[in-house]
């Protein structure tokens, strides 16, 4: 269990995915470009062999987990962490809002 502070402690924010490219030497990352408002990140997700593609995530908002520290991947910095939850037989279902809501919007 976490106290209500420790999560507060998390920041999770709305970003709008504006580039999404197959990492070149992996079968299995897509790197994505995400803009915040304020500034645009890279964040590295793993889950082409799930059968996503770049598209998918492509022009779209997703949330995101944007305090984490930095992770170096494939000779890059991934900047943060799409959310999803396990959907059926494993598969990630990527979280966003159910109603539209501005680029860089917190999640509480």
């Amino acid at each position: 269990m976490i106290s209500i502070a420790d999560f507060k402690n998390i920041e999770m924010r709305v970003g709008l995915v504006v580039e999404a490219t197959n990492q070149e030497g992996s079968e299995k990352l897509i790197r994505l470009v995400v803009d915040f408002g304020d500034e645009r990140r890279v964040i590295f997700t793993g889950v082409r062999l799930f059968g996503y593609t770049p598209d998918y995530f492509l022009n779209k908002k997703w949330v995101f987990v944007t305090n984490l520290e930095s992770k170096k991947i494939m000779g890059e910095e991934s900047q943060g962490m799409i959310l999803a939850v396990d959907g059926l037989e494993g598969k990630p279902v990527f979280l966003t809002a159910a109603e539209d809501v501005g680029v860089g919007t917190s999640v509480h």
